[in-house]
């Protein structure tokens, strides 16, 4: 837990608000995994276009099972093969918009200034002497205690705006995918592999509640043990004065001033290596119209890692991101299935997907709670020990127009699932595409995506093709913060993928 002096622990605080959001950020350059097409993640153009109707539809599209037995890919012949691979990286953050000016009022020149009487200790509860405290007739007591109580709001309300609300995340992405499509093999067969790691911040806070009568009752009690004491007693006694702050008489009747609280992050990381073999063929067909079927078995190693971070011992990016050291990883090995089915029509496509049939779960190792003293936190962190990777019902469809030059794309998920971090993901997207034959700008398209679920982010999305190989996609959101008088999104996801068809 916390245990240092009020001054001390306002500066800290305002530093560690913004150090959380900048050490965030600067993990991305460090991650070694790269992650898979999780629920937050869509990759390649399925962020923006959603991946069901358009001309130059990418390998790294097939969100849908079914998908690769469906035709735009290819050619004439007896075969169509492709090779793909989608890499890219995202942030979010989740809190109060008004963060980083609070932080400056909380922590600024007057509430940083010490306040009279109410002397400070050492780091881990102190060692040096604490305040002076006058005679109990005298009434500089009561102005001792307003002191203190002067020095414990801009630290409440530092702590506070440091870790409530406080949700970030960040991710990097790869997706590699095979298609191989032969009337020899009966369908059309992928194979994907991918690894990743996403890491999060949750903040927690242990609100300061600080009662000036029971801190005047403590210190008038504490007065009169320290002037009894004459040095023969052998052992300290500590006086409560409530919201974690207290006053310790040693035996030779000097004083210490301690502070202490349990507000920290929980800083969480998974770990997850997949590997799936997919299968999907056409299954009827009627003039222009035809139904599409497939499955995809999946295999996955999942590794779990969390921690808890004590708000006085955040200092550095290691203490912060301890928890992403492999060492630390719990690993467990389970199998999942998708299964999905498209009817197509001569300019429409109607899809649904169902992921994760048969729900895996996943424990999180978890770690010592001892130090922690507050059982409302020690319950907060524990509560949510297992992932499950909820199955989640998919719908989409495509209009594409008679020349195949335009095609407009919706989909929705039908109920909210979690990722690793226990943020709750529900996509709708909108997006239209214009497809061409120019040789080095083949594509582009735009959308809209918003997570109906947790964050409820609404993200703004573009992208290109390049050389009918490269495809960049971008997406923002609509919100931002302020971060040191500039404006930042929310949210940001980049993606740059790379194909070859043959």
């Amino acid at each position: 837990m916390i245990k240092n002096d009020p001054p001390v622990l306002v500066l800290r605080a305002y530093r560690i608000g913004k150090f959380l959001f900048t050490a965030f950020l600067a993990q991305l350059a460090l991650n070694e995994a790269l992650l898979a097409d999780p629920v937050y993640h869509p990759s390649g153009p399925r962020l923006t276009f959603g991946g069901m109707t358009h001309r130059e539809l990418s390998v790294s599209d097939m969100g849908n099972p079914a998908h690769a037995a469906i035709d735009p890919l290819a050619g004439s012949g007896g075969g169509r093969y492709a090779l793909g691979l989608s890499i890219g990286f995202g942030v979010e953050y989740d809190a109060n918009d008004k963060l980083w000016e609070r932080l400056d009022d909380a922590a600024g020149d007057d509430a940083l200034a010490p306040g009279g009487g109410n002397g400070g200790g050492g780091d881990d509860g102190g060692g040096e002497s604490g305040p002076t405290i006058p005679d109990i007739t005298d009434p500089d007591l009561i102005a001792l205690i307003e002191d203190i109580e002067q020095e414990v709001t801009p630290l409440a309300e530092a702590i506070a705006v440091s870790v409530t609300d406080l949700n970030a995340k960040a991710f990097t992405s790869a997706d590699i995918p095979v298609l191989i499509s032969s009337d020899t093999l009966g369908g059309s067969w992928t194979f994907n592999a991918n690894t990743s790691i996403t890491t999060n911040i949750k903040g927690l806070n242990e609100p300061i509640e600080f009662d000036s009568a029971v801190a005047l009752q403590e210190i008038e009690s504490a007065y009169r043990l320290s002037n009894l004491r004459t040095g023969s007693a052998t052992e300290s006694e500590t006086f409560d004065l409530s919201g974690g702050l207290a006053i310790t008489v040693n035996p030779d009747g000097s004083t210490e001033f301690s502070f202490s609280n349990n507000s920290g992050t929980i800083t969480r990381a998974a770990h997850i290596t997949e590997l799936g073999l997919g299968y999907s063929r056409k299954i009827w067909k009627r003039e222009d119209n035809a139904l599409y079927v497939g499955i995809k078995p999946k295999f996955l190693r999942v590794g779990l890692s969390d921690d808890y971070i004590f708000l006085d011992n955040i200092e550095d990016a290691e203490s912060i991101f301890k928890a992403l050291d492999k060492e630390s990883f719990d690993y467990t090995e389970k199998l999942a299935v998708d299964i999905g089915a498209i009817w197509t029509g001569k300019q429409y496509q109607l899809g649904v997907t169902l992921t994760n049939i048969n729900e895996p779960d996943f424990q999180y190792p978890g770690f010592d709670v001892k130090d922690i003293d507050n059982p409302e936190i020690v319950d907060l962190i524990l509560q949510n020990r297992t992932y499950t990777m909820e199955r989640q019902l998919k719908l989409e469809g495509g209009y594409i127009s008679e020349s195949g030059a335009w095609g407009i794309n919706a989909g929705i998920d039908l109920n909210a699932v979690p990722d690793p971090m226990f943020d709750d993901y529900q996509w709708l997207s909108l997006g239209a595409g214009f497809a061409s034959d120019n040789w080095w700008l083949p594509g582009a398209r735009i959308g809209v995506r918003k997570n109906l679920a947790g964050s409820e982010f609404t993200y703004l999305t573009a992208g290109v093709t390049v050389f009918s190989i490269i495809n960049l996609d971008l997406a923002t959101t609509t919100k931002t913060i302020s971060v040191d008088g500039d404006d930042i999104p929310q949210g940001l996801i980049v993606n740059l993928g790379f194909q070859y068809r043959f």
